[in-house]
């Protein structure tokens, strides 16, 4: 490969890399600009035009809402994740279709690792945790 060829080659590699890379303040989906991903606010739960909470979350963080599967051979029941609101343990991710949003002033997900410092053991898919008004 002459000189040339190579200097080509890199310029091509570094073009489509950063083509590829998020531009300075891009935010996730479902994300205002500087807001921290595991928080949502009331401002945008609001803007999903939802009623219950199941369905905001749905549409703004499908991902805290899916299922792990199983997590131990001997036990085959699929994991879900838990939801807390005021310190009490309301149950799985159906819990959430009895929130109306418009009594929510804020929802945060704390990951298995997180929730387990907060909450306690035995939450392997996480925690959303739900601030009322």
């Amino acid at each position: 490969m002459t000189m040339r060829t190579s200097t080509l080659v890199a310029l091509v590699l570094c073009s489509v890399i950063g083509a590829c890379a998020p531009a300075p303040g891009a935010t996730q989906a479902g994300s205002a600009p500087g807001a921290r991903n595991n928080v949502l606010t009331q401002a945008q739960l609001s803007a999903t035009n939802s009623m219950n909470l199941y369905d905001a979350i749905s549409k703004l963080h499908p991902d805290w809402l899916s299922s792990r599967g199983p997590t131990s051979v001997t036990d085959a029941t699929a994991t879900s994740v838990s939801i807390f609101m005021g310190g009490t343990m309301l149950g799985k991710a159906e819990a959430l279709r009895d929130v109306p949003v418009i009594d929510v002033a804020e929802v945060r997900y704390w990951d298995a690792g997180q929730a387990a410092a907060r909450f306690g053991m035995g939450h392997p898919r996480g925690v959303i945790e739900i601030t009322r008004k």
